[in-house]
């Protein structure tokens, strides 16, 4: 690990750089102790890339952005891949973050926005008195994670939807003391056999005690999957055209067929 401190005048910003030996992604744990007032504070990452497409990652999806330095809304990551000048060969950059979702990205330059100080609730025309007080907001301390993922050739190839799921959906440890008990060491309430389909969603129904679990396709291609859930005694093959999204209903009488649904599971006619 290595740790690197910024100051500027009473503010102080520590990035602690994670680099592994099995991954090829760097994890960056930041703390910001922020003082500052009517300033931003973004963090810069320059590459050096050809002929630039910049893509934003939406709810269930993604879209392609122009790269002219406009301040733009993402979630999970973006993505800025491009040819590299020297080889020739496709390659880029995933940015991942676990909490900040404002973006631009100026022709090579990809900026993630950190942070804002205005005063609160504050309006133009209206011009701030020297005499009064006001409340700026993002003051203090704030603490966040984001990821660099350099790949070649495209994001999809790399994997970038599936690595932001798992930086923002860490698992969950329960510390248990040994005792008997009818449960494997290992075991699985659900599986997907190819990479590219992410589980979204596992619920009850809204209307009764069925299961829903709905997944979408994460890299732009037509793909055969099989969805099984061993505890309800289901397998689900079915097939994902590129960036769809399936939601099924799935009775808990192994006998009632699985049928698809939509987001808001009304029945599909």
């Amino acid at each position: 690990m290595i740790r690197v401190i910024g100051k500027y005048n009473q503010s102080t910003i520590i990035q602690d750089f994670t680099m592994y030996h099995d991954l090829d992604q760097i994890d960056v744990f930041v703390k910001v102790n922020w003082q500052e007032q009517f300033k931003a504070l973004k963090l810069k990452f320059p590459l050096n890339l050809k002929f630039r497409t910049a893509t934003y990652e939406v709810p269930y999806g993604h879209i392609v952005r122009e790269t002219n330095g406009e301040e733009e809304p993402g979630q999970n990551w973006i993505d800025l891949t491009g040819i590299h000048p020297l080889t020739g060969n496709k390659c880029g950059l995933s940015l991942l973050n676990d909490s900040k979702y404002s973006f631009d990205i100026n022709n090579n330059e990809v900026s993630l926005t950190v942070l804002r100080s205005p005063i609160y609730a504050h309006h133009d025309p209206e011009v701030p008195n020297e005499d009064k007080y006001y409340s700026f907001i993002d003051q203090g301390i704030q603490q966040f994670t984001y990821s660099l993922l350099p790949h070649e050739e495209s994001w999809e190839q790399a994997g970038t939807v599936k690595r932001a799921a798992e930086l923002n959906q860490k698992p969950v440890t329960i510390i248990e003391s040994f005792h008997d008990g009818p449960l494997p060491q290992s075991d699985s309430f659900l599986s997907v056999d190819v990479e590219n389909i992410i589980v979204n969603v596992v619920k009850k129904a809204e209307d009764n005690n069925d299961f829903i679990v709905r997944c979408y396709e994460t890299s732009n291609v037509k793909t055969n999957a099989v969805i099984d859930i061993p505890k309800l005694n289901r397998k689900i093959v079915t097939v994902f055209n590129p960036c769809e999204i399936k939601t099924f209903r799935i009775p808990l009488n192994s006998n009632e067929p699985v049928t698809e649904t939509n987001l808001i599971e009304w029945e599909l006619e």
